[in-house]
């Protein structure tokens, strides 16, 4: 009797969880990756749209910009295209940002690698040219970000460093990633995303590196969570926002398991607060965390 009842509970038990929080957190996200989706605080999926996506972003519209690696598309809730850069200079579109002025800033790959402005007509307003250091076109750079200065933060995945750069291409400040304090070269930090915070830091998710580094305004490291602090779990960390909390969500691109942990939720004690899983979805690209506990982020 024993035996059968161990074996119905185990049977009828889910299989798989999603989110999972001990501290009470509820997000909805849109993903970009093999499957290109939303899901809501209920883990319910709201929205999915076909192809293989490289960058993703809900818009305030409601619509969504979506990076594939020959174009970045405007797409609605209704999935009807009304928005389409495709570039002919490069080999590989990377990311893509959508401006408040309605220009979209574009990260390409090739003989030529550069972000670009763009606007609602498709035209490129703006050239940046950029420095990733390396004859390797497709990791060249990963999620470059237009800042509020104007600026530009472009993480440059397969190199130890992310730089900063201004409206002409010139570098203004580089990220060391291969700092003693974070391995060395040894530990072959290249980078994957970077977010400027409101106090000046600016954090960076390392994905062959399998950490997330924090350097302070003066451009010095102020943090950093290697994966062996979390028993290994960060496995190459791709993906990144810095949510109203302070908390870091990011990408573990590496975690490639059916129960393999595809996003988790950091707080600067360095602890695990959140994290998704789901057996459908081999990785997360990138990521945009839309509400938590039904508050928009």
């Amino acid at each position: 009797m024993k035996i059968c009842i161990l074996l119905c509970a185990f049977i009828t038990a889910p299989l798989w969880s999603q989110q999972n929080s001990n501290f009470g957190i509820r997000h909805s996200v849109v993903i970009s990756g093999p499957k290109t989706f939303e899901f809501d605080e209920q883990d319910k999926i709201v929205w999915e749209y076909d192809d293989r996506s490289k960058d993703i972003t809900k818009l305030e519209n409601g619509n969504y910009l979506i990076t594939y690696p020959k174009r970045v598309i405007e797409v609605t809730n209704a999935k009807e295209i009304i928005w389409t850069y495709t570039q002919s200079l490069n080999r590989e579109i990377m990311s893509a940002q959508r401006m408040p002025d309605g220009q979209t800033v574009v990260t390409e790959l090739g003989e030529h690698p550069r972000l670009v402005e763009v606007n609602i007509d498709g035209q490129v307003t703006a050239v940046i040219p950029i420095q990733p250091e390396t004859d390797n076109i497709h990791m060249q750079s990963r999620m470059g970000r237009k800042l509020p200065n104007g600026n530009y933060l472009v993480p440059h995945r397969i190199m130890p460093f992310v730089k900063e750069y201004d409206k002409q291409g010139n570098v203004i400040h580089t990220f060391r990633l291969d700092h003693p304090e974070l391995g060395g070269p040894e530990a072959m930090n290249g980078s994957f995303a970077a977010a400027r915070l409101e106090d000046g830091s600016t954090v960076i998710t390392c994905a062959s590196g399998n950490r997330i580094v924090v350097f302070d305004k003066a451009g010095e490291i102020s943090w950093h969570l290697p994966s062996e602090e979390l028993d290994g779990v960060l496995q190459d960390v791709c993906g990144l926002q810095v949510l109203r909390s302070g908390n870091f969500l990011v990408s573990c691109y590496g975690n490639q398991a059916e129960d393999g942990l595809k996003m988790i939720e950091v707080n600067r004690d360095k602890q695990i607060v959140w994290t998704y899983q789901n057996p459908a979805v081999k990785y997360v690209h990138n990521l945009q965390v839309l509400t938590t506990n039904g508050v928009l982020e």
